[in-house]
C-alpha cells in the first residue's frame, strides 16, 4: 500500500479540506469552525450540561471548556446554574448566540451542500453513512 492511499491519510486530508473550507465559509463571523459547530450544536438542543454537550459534539471537558470560555467571553453564551442539580452548570445561548448561531446554522447548511456539490446525491448518502460507521468506532 502506498502512503498516499493509507485510510488515516486520506481521512486526515478530507477533515483538512472540509475544516478550511468551513473556515472560510465562516470568515465573516467571529468564530472558528469549531465554535460555529457548537454553537449549532446549542440551537438544536440549548440549556444543555457541558457534559451533555461534551458528549455530542466528541469534545473532552478541557477542550471544551476552552471553546465556552471563549464563546463566553464574546457573549454568545451563558453559563447558569442548573436547577435540577446544583454540582452542574448549564451552557446556554445567549440572544446574540442564538441570532448568531442561526447564521452560521443558514451558512453551514449551504456549505456543507457546495463542498460535495460533485456528488451525486446517492454517493452523498453512501459518503455520511460511511463516516457514521467510521466515527462510532
Amino acid at each position: 500500500m502506498k502512503a498516499k492511499d493509507c485510510i488515516f491519510f486520506l481521512l486526515n486530508k478530507a477533515s483538512q479540506s472540509g475544516t478550511r473550507y468551513l473556515a472560510d465559509i465562516l470568515s465573516a463571523f467571529p468564530v472558528t469552525p469549531k465554535q460555529g459547530l457548537i454553537l449549532i450544536f446549542l440551537l438544536e438542543e440549548d440549556a444543555v450540561t457541558s457534559a451533555r454537550l461534551g458528549k455530542r459534539v466528541g469534545l473532552d471537558s478541557a477542550t471544551l471548556t476552552g471553546i465556552i470560555d471563549r464563546l463566553e467571553k464574546m457573549a454568545l453564551v451563558q453559563r447558569r446554574k442548573n436547577p435540577s442539580d446544583r454540582r452542574a452548570i448549564r451552557i446556554c445561548l445567549s440572544d446574540r448566540g442564538v441570532q448568531v448561531a442561526k447564521e452560521i446554522y443558514t451558512e453551514t447548511k449551504t456549505a456543507s451542500q457546495a463542498f460535495l456539490s460533485d456528488l451525486s446525491d446517492i454517493e452523498k448518502k453512501i459518503l455520511r453513512s460511511l463516516l457514521r460507521r467510521v466515527h462510532a468506532k
